[in-house]
């Protein structure tokens, strides 16, 4: 709350002799003593409205300050304030009449005094209000908005780190034939599915992979899933070694592939070919295949969890599309500026 204006030394400093300079004029004006404008710098009442004004002003933002917390009625509060103001103003006014002048002030003057003040401190419990309201809401907004984040990159976390039980029973199903059958494949095998675990588990605080990176894991994904398919998968990349250092997100060729194997009727009769190409226009990575799903759709968060963690670092969405028996799945391009010399990365979209 120290960041409100009314706590801003400038606007302590400077607003009150302006506002004391405004409310002399206007008693001048309602007073019908125009002609006493030429003497607004010399004379001595200007001085004392501007005193005023400091005392008021003061007087305002020690009670909000101190109040704000015990009247939650905010009605409530623009009143008690207000009238707090003009009991100061009706007091300072008083006393400068008694103890300086050494006449009672008239009542009609003292109206005219309460009445200007009055609405100053009105105005200044407005501001006041008015920016506590904004603050508050902004602090929601940003209270919001941290929320979102936090809950995008616990997303994001979860879809580079999860660790796929499904992949991991499949594959140890598949080493225990092996290893009653042949001794050297079961060898190639389980360095296959190290690779893949190794992986996951040294990206797990890794923004950024390229493709490179993440097409050599999901080609180890083809090598463990083949021995269930009759060997019956097959995965080509058609991007030029330039593309292939390009950035996207850890896990995202891999848990696609995946997803597209577990989801798709294989056999030796119908394989599985998965081709991955680059629409240059659009700069999208295209994962395509022929469509053949199984009955059951597996279902998962996986798609969920990777739309929302490139959501983060691109305006472009994850865009799955069936045409003509072919489905496609395109992954937006990330281009990653790195800063060698303060390891940072920064994201053009």
């Amino acid at each position: 709350m120290k960041t409100l204006i009314i706590y801003n030394g400038f606007f302590r400093l400077l607003i009150p002799p302006f506002t004391g300079i405004v409310i002399y004029l206007l008693i001048l004006l309602l007073n019908n003593e125009v002609s006493n404008l030429s003497d607004i710098f010399i004379g001595q009442e200007v001085y004392v409205c501007i005193g005023i004004a400091y005392l008021v002003f003061e007087a305002l933002r020690l009670f909000s300050f101190t109040f704000q917390k015990y009247i939650k009625s905010l009605p409530l509060f623009i009143f008690l304030s207000t009238l707090t103001g003009v009991f100061i103003t009706a007091a300072s006014v008083s006393a400068y009449f008694k103890f300086v002048l050494e006449f009672s002030i008239a009542d009609n003057q003292l109206l005219i005094f309460n009445t200007t003040f009055g609405f100053f401190s009105l105005l200044y419990n407005l501001l006041f209000v008015s920016q506590v309201y904004l603050h508050k809401q902004n602090k929601n907004r940003l209270l919001e908005e941290r929320l979102l984040t936090e809950s995008l990159e616990s997303e994001f976390n979860q879809f580079k780190n999860e660790v796929n039980p499904d992949l991991l029973y499949d594959c140890l199903e598949t080493l225990i034939t092996l290893a009653h059958k042949n001794v050297e494949e079961t060898d190639d095998y389980i360095d296959q599915l190290s690779l893949v675990y190794r992986y996951i588990l040294s990206h797990r605080k890794v923004e950024f992979v390229t493709i490179k990176e993440d097409l050599i894991a999901a080609e180890s994904i083809v090598y463990l899933l083949q021995k269930k398919n009759q060997n019956a998968i097959s995965l080509v990349s058609e991007l030029g070694e330039d593309m292939k250092e390009t950035f996207i997100i850890p896990g995202t060729l891999p848990n696609l592939v995946e997803h597209i194997i577990r989801n798709s009727i294989i056999t030796s009769y119908s394989p599985l070919a998965i081709k991955i190409t680059l629409d240059n226009e659009e700069r999208y990575i295209v994962l395509e295949h022929k469509q053949n799903n199984k009955l059951k759709y597996a279902t998962n968060n996986f798609k969920r969890s990777l739309e929302e963690s490139y959501s983060i670092y691109s305006d472009k969405p994850v865009i799955e599309i069936s045409a003509y028996g072919i489905n496609y799945i395109k992954i937006p391009l990330l281009e990653v500026e790195m800063n060698t010399s303060t390891e940072t990365e920064t994201i053009k979209n």
